[in-house]
């Protein structure tokens, strides 16, 4: 029995080369395709950061209605002493101002048809950004008996109309000096009455 020790030699560095190589290779392809991965992740970061500075007008009028439409102006326990039979409703209103004309308006606890119409200034103006207009609907004596929102241009629906009006009296104060407004006007013209 003879041995041949060259070939039993070289087989086995061939199989130890074999298996290096392998890891070799794996090793490899692990860091080409870490590169890749590391690569299409600071691209995908620069594409979101890029996206998100640029102008949203996909954005449709429904959803941007809605933003910002419940912050009120920051409130302190210090607030004007309201008297009188609306007191409470006159309170309810300062907690949930937004405006510093709003809180101007109803500093002295009264509002006044000429403060209202500032107030219903400032509500048509943000109605305009969204192509809408609000008119008084008044009876036969001229008094006003309600509201109509009207389209000015383009169009939408009247789910996004309705978002865009809650936005706009919100922002505006007008959802809460309006019918303060029409209260004590009511209670004036019934002592008036008298």
């Amino acid at each position: 029995m003879t041995r041949i020790r060259g070939s039993n030699q070289s087989y086995e560095q061939h199989r130890h080369h074999s298996w290096h190589g392998s890891i070799s290779s794996f090793n490899d392809w692990r860091r080409r395709n870490l590169a890749v991965v590391i690569t299409l992740a600071i691209g995908i970061m620069i594409a979101v950061l890029l996206v998100s500075l640029l102008p949203q007008p996909w954005s449709d009028v429904a959803s941007n209605a809605s933003n910002d439409s419940s912050r009120a102006m920051p409130t302190t326990s210090e607030h004007p002493e309201f008297t009188g039979p609306h007191k409470y409703e006159a309170l309810t209103a300062w907690n949930n101002l937004h405006t510093e004309l709003g809180r101007s308006i109803l500093e002295d606890g009264v509002v006044t048809t000429g403060e209202l119409v500032k107030v219903r200034k400032a509500y048509n103006e943000c109605l305009s950004v969204y192509g809408l207009q609000a008119k008084t609907i008044t009876d036969g004596n001229g008094e006003a008996i309600g509201e109509s929102v009207v389209p000015i241009r383009g169009s939408m629906s009247s789910q996004q109309q309705s978002a865009v009006i809650d936005q706009c009296r919100t922002e505006s104060d007008y959802r809460w000096l309006e019918p303060l407004a029409n209260a004590q006007s009511a209670e004036q013209s019934t002592k008036e009455s008298r």
